[in-house]
């Protein structure tokens, strides 16, 4: 057996060792990702302010933070007590029971079969198959850890997001070590390129999201929907995961207009469905001509893929990962391994 067969076999069980390791470690690389994404917001605002200033990099990402912690203690401050009150009083419009969600349904015209179903349901049967109370006590407590798990994770992203932040090189040029050296500066070019893409979309996103909320703020008051400024900021909160996040964010809005009779419901869907139109077709495509312009359906294959492997983390971080997947496989794929022409975003 040649010295030459032995080492490739050993190099793709190390690959598949790798891979294996890497699929059970899932959660910590979307993690990962997720710090990668800070670090490139930081890095968005800290090299203009680098360029434009006598500051140098450390002190120019300092202020990046600062200014982000400002505008969001500003729009606390400004629009906190606001946002709480209707945030509040959106929770507490919103049905309570099986029972009143029954009784707003029936003023609307539905088939006789779904509302069969829907009268079928009795709340006492469902927590009766709950279990005892104890069984429902575990399942406060497991969703108290839930929460208590998810804000120790965004604290773990926070701070590794302003880590990679500060030294980027570093860590880039840790991670292609472990590349041989003849595909390595194509992957430190595609990995630079990638990054630049990243910092170009989530620009361009939270420009989205701004626009996306403030035309539900002002579509849902002028309706006369109750609490327009926590349906504005969940709309653009929602409107980070594309395609899915728009169909969620009309939800609470239904909820809510259920209460008002069938014609605010109406009204409700058609602000959400103009809103929708006017970014999908107007803002969205001029923000991602300058910024990275995917294609629709291979978003919406990217969420609902990511979404099935990697859970709900996979819905939130499918755009971005999609960006970068969108920038790798064109420069290492199409342009080096095909040796095709290939236009990329962010070179």
């Amino acid at each position: 057996m040649s010295p030459t067969f032995v080492r490739r076999v050993l190099f793709l069980v190390g690959v598949g060792l790798v891979l294996l390791v890497a699929w059970q470690l899932i959660d910590v690389m979307l993690l990962v990702f997720g710090a990668i994404l800070v670090a490139v917001l930081l890095r968005a605002l800290g090299d203009p302010i680098h360029k434009l200033t006598p500051l140098n990099e450390g002190l120019s990402l300092l202020a990046a933070g600062l200014l982000i912690i400002s505008l969001l203690s500003a729009a606390g401050w400004l629009f906190g007590a606001t946002v709480a009150e209707q945030v509040q009083e959106l929770v507490d419009s919103l049905p309570k029971s099986a029972e009143e969600l029954q009784a707003r349904l029936a003023q609307f015209p539905l088939p006789p079969d779904f509302m069969a179903q829907v009268q079928s349901f009795d709340l006492a049967s469902a927590r009766e198959a709950a279990g005892p109370i104890q069984s429902i006590l575990g399942r406060v407590g497991g969703y108290a850890m839930t929460v208590a798990g998810a804000v120790t994770n965004l604290v773990v992203v926070i701070f590794a997001g302003i880590y990679l932040a500060i030294s980027p090189g570093q860590s880039r040029d840790g991670l292609l070590s472990l590349v041989p050296s003849g595909p390595r500066e194509p992957m430190r070019h595609a990995l630079n390129v990638s990054g630049v893409a990243l910092r170009r979309w989530l620009l361009g996103q939270f420009v989205s999201m701004t626009i996306v909320g403030v035309l539900t703020w002002i579509g849902v008051s002028i309706i006369g929907l109750p609490s327009p400024v926590a349906l504005g900021l969940f709309a653009a909160i929602a409107a980070f995961v594309p395609i899915v996040g728009p169909v969620v964010s009309v939800i609470p809005a239904i909820m809510l207009a259920l209460q008002e009779g069938p014609m605010m419901v109406v009204w409700a869907i058609l602000v959400y469905v103009i809103v929708q139109q006017v970014e999908s077709n107007l803002t969205y495509p001029l923000i991602q001509k300058q910024a990275v312009a995917l294609p629709p359906a291979l978003t919406l294959f990217a969420v609902l893929g990511f979404g099935v492997l990697f859970g709900p983390l996979g819905v939130i971080f499918a755009a971005p990962l999609l960006v970068v997947l969108f920038v790798m496989v064109k420069i290492l794929y199409i342009r080096n391994t095909l040796g095709d022409p290939a236009h990329v975003p962010g070179e």
